[in-house]
């Protein structure tokens, strides 16, 4: 059965209501399992998109009064080879495991959606799926739902149990949106039921099928979830072992306003103490992006981290609570989001901070957004963003109003952006304080267009945002200076699809991008010429040529700005060469390597970037990657840095795991240790203990921690 949705011909499934008790066991003993209709006939998304899987995959679905459920037959084909297996912990990643994937769009809005995968070994993953599904899917997001596989020789099969309390979805609409995807590594291919072409993503949610409800489901209580945790934090300083013992007590909680319309609140916010922020290496003048972690700013996140572009950012929820000097209590905070019928979408937020000290008042973080939808999937929206400190003498309060259209094209050929943005604030004209910014990304089989302009005026203030490039410190008088900015960023790439065994494609890249002061002056450039080739085992081989431009009107040292040494203001020249390897990711053993030669501020710069990842399937899993740039400067002399992280996962069983993380940084001079522990001994609710420990390049402590946290979720 077909109907045309948005000039696309879409499947539909016919789902059928149930009064069964259905036990998820793998087994599909239940009798409407045997009614219900089997969908088959799935469609290659890789190596190639035009032909029927080689492994085929059969689903069937049905409901009753609060649960969605799926079945599906996935046909082992060679089984004698292992399945391809990342490990059993949660959240797998579905580029390098044997899975199915279940994507579900209750609006029909090609923007919004969630997603819910196993592998074989019954390893689950769920996440939201935002911005149409183009990049993927976010698996911070985390819900109740339950799931069992069973294996046998020439089939593995799966059973999903998903409460309607879970989801988020409009009152009386008689057609979802979903998609089926198989991944089937171990035979290199990858399927969906709806076909997706190769450039897109599987989750890509405007090529999906229609889930035809013969009656809608309905939430017919209020969802209210309590979620406790409690802990306490040890530390100690240098010699000092773990003197410092400190409780640590909070609550979120999540009520359903209606079946598409939240309410969250906390109380002493989690600040995700049992994650480690990954390292970096800066070279740059400006501020590195790391992610948000907490739970209670991940839900609904894209409504107000998506507005503008990463590097011009109205809100990022880490200014709220983490400083350079460490966390800041979060007293209490509510948001509500969700969507109010089929096409608009809202957000609000308030979260209050403690007061620690005159440098560090007691501030008021407020957001408000909203989304509506145009056209097939394209939105409008708006954003305003306030923070104000509170209780001291002549506080200030600084907001940001911004609007954007973005556009999504039915075929998801055309992607684009275009956003306006005016800081507000005491003393600032009218006519000052803007960002704007444009996007056109136009994609083909064959071919990828991006257009990307940028502006921010040296007055725009975002405290609550994330806009590096408008400052400018200067060394020498200890002064951050905040200057205007503009950028042009066009790319073009050719991609070729050769009929081969060995070669999947390859393709040629021209890439641009230009920065200027507010004089339109050229601070920064960089011209890039590539080449790349994917072979159909997943592995890749990059060559690039790179020529970069810098007015460094400051100045700069680009190894330790810290030192009493800095290059000379001036315009600099330097060329590059760069070779980019992968091998075959679906392998136990799996590594990839780049290196990139040339010179660099009036001397040489050679770095080195390796990654290497081995899995004893299913349990182990081992990654080491390692960073080493060699810089020679007549004026600053030589000097290496070196970023290693090593990490190995052990997964006991599906909710049960160990992870250690070694870390050590030169440039930070600092060497760190994380240790956890993770079970999750029910759906949402977890104990964790955490050990963690810095040390100094001797190899003597810094400082040390040892936390223990219990998270419960009481669900109505």
């Amino acid at each position: 059965m077909c109907i045309f949705i948005n000039g696309l011909t879409a499947q539909v499934y016919p789902i059928q209501k149930t009064s069964q008790n259905i036990v998820i066991d793998g087994v599909f003993s239940e009798e409407v399992w045997g009614k219900a209709p089997a969908m088959g006939g799935f469609i290659q998304h890789f190596p190639y998109d035009t032909s029927e899987a080689l492994t085929q995959t059969q689903f069937m679905l049905t409901y009753d009064e609060n649960r969605l459920y799926a079945a599906f037959v996935c046909i082992n084909r060679n089984p004698e080879k292992p399945f391809v297996v990342q490990s059993l912990k949660r959240d797998f990643s579905i580029t390098q495991s044997d899975a199915v994937v279940l994507t579900l769009s209750p609006f029909a809005d090609g923007q919004n959606g969630f997603s819910f995968g196993v592998t074989p070994q019954n390893a689950q993953r769920e996440g939201a799926v935002e911005n149409s599904g183009g990049f993927g899917v976010s698996t911070a997001w985390d819900q109740i739902w339950y799931s069992a596989t069973r294996i046998t020789r020439d089939t593995w099969f799966a059973e999903f149990e998903i409460p309607f309390k879970s989801l988020r979805f409009p009152d009386g609409l008689s057609t979802w949106r979903f998609n089926v995807a198989r991944s089937d590594f171990r035979n290199n291919e990858v399927s969906t039921w709806i076909k997706v072409p190769r450039m897109f993503n599987i989750s890509a949610l405007i090529f999906t099928g229609t889930l035809q409800w013969p009656a809608p489901p309905v939430r017919k209580a209020p969802n209210l979830a309590l979620i406790p945790y409690t802990g306490s934090l040890a530390t100690g300083e240098k010699g000092d072992f773990l003197k410092n013992n400190t409780p640590r007590f909070g609550l979120d909680a999540k009520v359903g306003l209606s079946s598409s319309l939240n309410l969250d609140v906390t109380i002493n916010t989690d600040f995700a103490q049992v994650d480690v922020d990954e390292q970096q290496i800066n070279l740059t003048r400006f501020a590195l992006f790391f992610p948000e972690r907490r739970q209670f700013f991940i839900e609904n996140s894209d409504l107000f981290a998506q507005f503008g572009f990463r590097q011009i950012r109205p809100f990022f929820s880490r200014r709220i609570g983490l400083s350079q000097t460490g966390n800041i209590p979060i007293d209490a905070g509510a948001r509500i989001t969700g969507k109010i019928g089929k096409d608009m979408r809202l957000g609000v937020m308030d979260v209050q901070s403690r007061r620690m000290d005159s440098l560090n008042p007691a501030k008021n973080y407020a957001v408000a957004a909203f989304q509506r939808k145009v056209f097939a999937a394209s939105y409008l929206g708006g954003i305003l963003v306030s923070e104000q400190a509170m209780g001291t003498m002549n506080a200030k309060r600084n907001s940001v109003a911004g609007m954007e259209f973005n556009l999504l094209t039915p075929a998801n050929r055309w992607v684009g952006k275009i956003f306006v943005q005016k800081a507000l604030y005491d003393g600032l004209k009218v006519d000052r304080g803007y960002a704007h910014a444009s996007f056109l990304f136009y994609r083909t089989l064959k071919w990828e267009a991006m257009w990307n302009h940028e502006y921010v005026s040296g007055k725009f203030r975002a405290p609550t945002g994330f806009v590096p490039r408008i400052e400018n410190y200067d060394p020498v008088l200890r002064k951050t200076f905040f200057m205007s900015y503009g950028r042009l960023e066009p790319m073009i790439s050719r991609i070729f699809y050769p009929k081969s065994n060995v070669i999947n494609n390859f393709s040629v890249n021209f890439y641009n991008s230009i920065y200027t002061d507010s004089n339109f002056r050229v601070t920064e450039a960089i011209n890039t010429f590539s080449g790349k080739m994917m072979l159909q085992n997943s592995a890749s081989f990059r060559l690039a040529a790179n020529n970069e431009f810098f007015w460094l009107f400051q100045s700069f040292n680009p190894v330790n700005p810290g030192d009493t040494l800095f290059l000379s203001t001036g315009e600099y020249n330097f060329q590059s060469l760069s070779v980019t390897a992968s091998s075959n990711n679906r392998r136990p053993l799996n590594v990839s390597l780049e290196c990139q030669y040339g010179s660099y501020f009036g001397g040489e710069k050679l770095s080195l970037t390796g990654s290497i990842q081995y899995r004893f399937q299913p349990r182990f899993l081992f990654t080491l990657n390692y960073r080493r740039i060699d810089i020679d400067i007549p004026k600053l002399g030589k000097s290496t840095l070196n970023l290693i992280g090593a990490k190995t996962e052990y997964s006991l069983n599906t909710i049960m795991y160990f992870t250690a993380f070694l870390q050590y940084n030169t440039q930070a001079e600092n060497v760190n240790v994380n240790i956890r522990y993770q079970w999750r001994y029910r759906p949402m609710s977890d104990f964790f203990v955490v050990y963690s420990e810095n040390y100094d390049p001797q190899f003597l402590t810094k400082n040390r921690s040892l936390a223990f946290k219990w998270v419960y979720w009481f669900n109505t």
